[in-house]
């Protein structure tokens, strides 16, 4: 889980220091409160695929996602470590994800059910791209836990949440698909 963590921290940290040199340069005063909103309006009609969350809205978004057995390779030189997979059918299957995505802060909070669930999102959107840890609603059931990336598009929110039980004895990869909808 550790190095999922460091991964998911990478990850922000290069999409924060990847914003264009015209989002660094100082506005005039009497502009400064137009600005974000005219060059978040100048990216969305660049690429509407990946237009960012409006800076004022609370968008909600809702939608199946489909998880599957995944694995684990470990390198060779790792000889004294022993890996056990239990052929277990748990966290297999379709489920329901629903998403809350405050535009002003761009923090994302939501709901996982179906076999991978029930458990809660926490994340953060920064410039079209979603970043979130998935969390047990009971911490003490030991079941599903790790990270949801996506990207954020005006219709839709699509990506990939990879997860694994508390002991590590399954893994699982399961692939969404989001459109508007009521608040979860």
């Amino acid at each position: 889980m550790t190095r999922l963590t460091a991964a998911l921290l990478l990850l922000s940290g290069v999409t924060a220091c990847d914003k264009p040199s015209a989002d660094t340069t100082p506005a005039p005063a009497s502009t400064s409160a137009t600005t974000p909103v005219a060059s978040s309006s100048a990216r969305a009609t660049a690429s509407a695929s990946s237009a960012p969350v409006s800076p004022a809205a609370t968008q909600s978004w809702r939608g199946t996602y489909k998880s599957a057995a995944s694995t684990l390779t470990v390198p060779p030189d790792w000889k004294k470590t022993h890996w056990s997979d239990t052929q277990t059918t748990a966290g297999i299957g379709d489920g329901a994800l629903a998403l809350s995505i405050d535009g002003a802060s761009g923090h994302v909070s939501g709901t996982v059910d179906g076999p991978l669930g029930p458990a809660t999102v926490d994340g953060v959107v920064t410039e079209g791209t979603l970043a979130a840890t998935l969390r047990r609603k009971d911490p003490s059931d030991q079941g599903f836990t790790g990270t949801l990336l996506g990207s954020v598009a005006s219709d839709h929110v699509e990506g990939t949440m990879n997860v694994s039980l508390g002991l590590a004895s399954a893994l699982r990869t399961a692939t969404f698909t989001l459109t508007p909808g009521a608040a979860p």
